[in-house]
């Protein structure tokens, strides 16, 4: 699989827009909002400074924990070249680099990016992207060790529009995880349970009911193959319906909610699993100051246990923004994320369900910079507590700055 050239630093501070139809007005809107342009090509440099502070566990430790300085900046680029009126190439390039003070074994450069092409053809666009992220950051909430693993993607797909309001798109996606040899967590290797290909065919229908406001349907097909540990081998399918706001609506954001079924190729070693999923992004803005939102997540993830292969992530979060004068403005948010695991077939000695919950609170004070930037102030607390073990349970706190800029 093609490897987007990550080791270039940059990579914009990425913002989930709602979907709209692919047309040659997005090549108009590059060359208005690209902060740099040399010959037939656009960019807009970034840099953000994502973590700088005190982190007083770092290991997420239940005993003694240790703490630590520590920073991580990740500067940015984001170049596109419109071909025309006909195609537009673009790609996000950059690298996360983690520094601790006293922990060396904690630091990484973590580089990342992703390229995209689109070639408009009346009432047809096709497209195709890839993506490759090399990191040593925690995954999720489950694992504690930061492990360098891969990530890599390719999509191919088509959008037709039937009528200016209505159009259709087909993609099919290879997603690729890969840990390194000796990435092992509460001794089991994560190499041996995580490494594993899915492969994805969506289908997605929108109806525009307003400029801001468009309906959809999402139907996918998913086939996981593990590398080492074909016993957790699977199929799946998910249909969601949903509505889309454009972030010039007072309602901005999307909201999916739907329905998967989960098929294991061996049902005597995997269980399956049937049920609601959902995935949820709301802000409402209040008189132009106050900006309130609320997450909601749904699905399934793989464990790296091998007792309990999967579980039920649900997570749900609400944060408030309020702006304070023309420059200044106050954030705070909280996060929930419980964690179900399902057992795995026919175990001996059955060890019990296991259920992990971890909350996470923050507030900061932040000064807004030009369009897009921000320099913030604040805490954050961490909480998970586990039925597997109490050990397995800890609390954090981290005093930090950050801060973005757009060029």
């Amino acid at each position: 699989m093609t490897r987007i050239l990550c080791l270039l630093l940059g990579l914009a501070i990425p913002a989930v827009a709602v979907a709209q139809p692919l047309t040659s007005d997005q090549i108009s809107d590059v060359r208005a909002n690209a902060r740099g342009h040399i010959g037939p090509f656009y960019f807009t440099p970034t840099v953000a400074l994502k973590e700088l502070g005190v982190d007083n566990n770092v290991f997420n430790s239940a005993g003694e924990p240790e703490s630590d300085f520590t920073f991580t900046v990740m500067p940015g680029l984001n170049v596109w070249v419109p071909v025309a009126r006909r195609a537009l190439l673009s790609s996000k390039l950059g690298t996360d680099l983690v520094w601790y003070s006293e922990f060396a074994s904690e630091r990484s450069i973590d580089p990342q990016g992703s390229g995209r092409g689109e070639v408009y053809l009346n009432r047809i666009t096709l497209f195709a992207e890839a993506a490759y992220l090399n990191t040593r950051q925690r995954p999720n909430y489950e694992i504690d060790i930061r492990s360098r693993r891969t990530e890599e993607s390719a999509l191919a797909g088509v959008q037709v529009a039937i009528t200016p309001a209505f159009w259709i798109e087909v993609a099919g996606r290879r997603w690729r995880a890969r840990y390194e040899d000796d990435a092992e967590f509460d001794g089991t290797s994560l190499q041996r349970t995580l490494n594993r290909d899915t492969d994805e065919i969506r289908v997605t229908a929108r109806h525009r009911l307003s400029p801001l406001t468009t309906l959809a349907v999402r139907s996918e097909l998913l086939q996981d193959r593990f590398e080492f540990s074909p016993g957790r081998d699977s199929r799946s399918y998910r249909i969601m319906p949903g509505v889309e706001f454009k972030p010039q609506a007072l309602l901005s954001g999307s909201a999916y909610v739907g329905y998967r079924q989960f098929t294991p190729d061996h049902p005597a070693l995997l269980p399956d699993f049937s049920g609601l999923v959902g995935q949820l992004g709301l802000s409402y803005t209040l008189l132009g100051a106050t900006v309130f939102g609320v997450s909601y997540t749904r699905d399934l993830s793989y464990s790296y246990e091998v007792e309990r292969p999967f579980f039920v992530d649900t997570s749900i979060g609400a944060s408030v923004r309020r702006a304070l004068g023309a420059r200044f403005d106050v954030l705070v948010s909280a996060d929930r994320h419980e964690y179900e695991y399902q057992e795995a077939v026919l175990l001996e000695p059955a060890i019990g369900p296991r259920l992990d919950v971890t909350w996470s609170y923050a507030g900061s004070l932040g000064y807004r910079i030009g369009r897009t930037g921000r320099v913030g102030f604040g805490v954050s607390y961490w909480q998970r507590e586990s039925s597997r073990d109490p050990a397995y349970g800890y609390e954090s706190v981290r005093l930090f700055t950050t801060a973005s800029y757009g060029f």
